[in-house]
């Protein structure tokens, strides 16, 4: 399993806001601040918004994948 990525490793996919991460995601807003909350989802404050690293994200929604038997 590979280890979790570097903050500028995380930086250099871009980030997006709550609602794009919504959408891309397929989570409630609800969850996603539970997740960053609770340090699950690294984001970022630009200004008062939060941003959400893109990477960061795909890399939650891979380890909570289940996979068939193969």
């Amino acid at each position: 399993m590979q280890e979790k990525s570097t903050k500028y490793e995380l930086a250099e996919g871009g980030f997006m806001s709550t609602a794009d991460a919504e959408r891309f995601s397929g989570l409630k807003k609800s969850k996603l601040y539970l997740l960053m909350a609770s340090g699950e989802l690294p984001y970022t404050h630009v200004g008062k918004a939060r941003r959400i690293s893109k990477r960061a994200l795909i890399e939650l929604m891979a380890r909570n994948l289940v996979m068939p038997n193969e």
